[in-house]
């Protein structure tokens, strides 16, 4: 598989960013482990589902191209 990056936060590893897959219609977002339990999460996310944290801006710029 191919990846396209969309939006980086910053320069390096370890930064909120999100990925195009070449040829399919998904998304990677990499971002932080959310906490289910602090912001009450949990019976919502799938065994294979994993809640991440990114900030908001980062969305809004790649959608309002």
């Amino acid at each position: 598989m191919k990846i396209k990056a969309l939006s980086l936060m910053c320069g390096g590893a370890g930064c909120p960013a999100v990925f195009e897959i070449v040829g399919e219609n998904k998304l990677v977002i990499v971002g932080s482990k959310a906490d289910r339990k602090a912001l009450n999460l949990s019976g919502k996310i799938g065994r294979n589902e994993e809640a991440i944290v990114v900030d908001k801006e980062m969305l809004e710029n790649i959608f309002n191209k």
